[in-house]
């Protein structure tokens, strides 16, 4: 499957090698010179950011955000790159020729001076391709006339140690970020209050990431039941899940002063109790982080 992927984006590349050849064609290219050249690092345990200036374009960035896939943004300063079809491509420096260029993907772009946004394994393998000595570029038809060809390439100049630096930032991330962790829950057997290994692993990310984001100011805990046996019984076994899930947090660390336990029995349902398959999303305890207002 991935020779076959391989050999179609191949196969795109020389048709848009073909194209341009077709017809008079004039290049513009916008890179760094070798004397100019700079990766930029900047980060944290939340996100990591490789920046490099293009002069005369804008920038491009390579950022790893906290339990996230790595992504690469070309950000222009202005429209330079039209409407059509933009072409990921790793090839060799100029000092460097013989190697035949490789599509890494071809993508829509509307043009209108918007970002061009790459994730997952493209970027890897664009970060991959500078470790090569290579240069990855993105190339496309111009926004002043189809006759004229932008290239925008990354150079390799400065990028080892700026790499060697990145993947350390890297390497401090936390598994999970805000938007992931910020709305958990936990489900509970029939009757149970007791805590899972896998229920404790959830809740391990959410004291993890609490005792490293001092700006969540609260954690709700909201325990529930479903709708079979009394009221009564419900709103104390609903009582039990909610003390067993604030038990294990102060146990991992989390300040009393920033949680806020309550429980609702039957009350509050997730989806209907009416069928039993159903009723499991019911018994449940809900951790909701909440950030200060600034």
């Amino acid at each position: 499957m991935v020779n076959a992927l391989s050999i179609f984006f191949n196969i795109v590349l020389l048709c848009f090698v073909a194209t341009l050849n077709a017809a008079p064609q004039s290049l513009i290219r916008y890179q760094s010179s070798l004397h100019e050249a700079q990766w930029l690092l900047s980060g944290d345990i939340f996100s990591c950011s490789l920046r490099h200036p293009i002069p005369h374009y804008g920038e491009g960035h390579f950022i790893k955000n906290a339990g996230e896939p790595m992504k690469f943004i070309l950000d222009p300063g202005n429209e330079k790159l039209g409407p059509g079809r933009l072409y990921i491509i790793s090839q060799a420096p100029d000092w460097s020729p013989g190697l035949k260029p490789e599509t890494l993907d071809v993508m829509p772009y509307p043009g209108y001076g918007l970002n061009v946004e790459v994730g997952g394994k493209v970027a890897e393998r664009m970060l991959t391709s500078l470790t090569r000595g290579l240069q990855p570029t993105v190339a496309g038809m111009a926004w002043e006339s189809s006759r004229e060809t932008v290239e925008v390439s990354l150079s390799n100049i400065n990028f080892p140690p700026a790499y060697d630096e990145f993947r350390r930032c890297m390497a401090k991330l936390l598994p999970v970020n805000y938007e992931q962790i910020a709305r958990s829950a936990v489900l509970f057997p029939e009757n149970g209050s007791a805590l899972t290994k896998r229920m404790k692993d959830r809740l391990d990310l959410v004291a993890l990431y609490v005792a490293n984001d001092p700006s969540v100011e609260y954690i709700y805990i909201d325990g529930h039941t479903d709708s079979i046996g009394s009221r009564r019984d419900n709103r104390e076994l609903s009582k039990l899940r909610a003390e067993a899930v604030t038990k294990y947090l102060l146990e991992q660390g989390v300040e009393v002063e920033k949680i806020i336990s309550r429980y609702h029995g039957e009350r509050y349902p997730a989806i209907d109790n009416n069928k039993r398959s159903s009723r499991e999303r019911n018994r449940r305890v809900t951790i909701r982080l909440e950030k200060a207002s600034t």
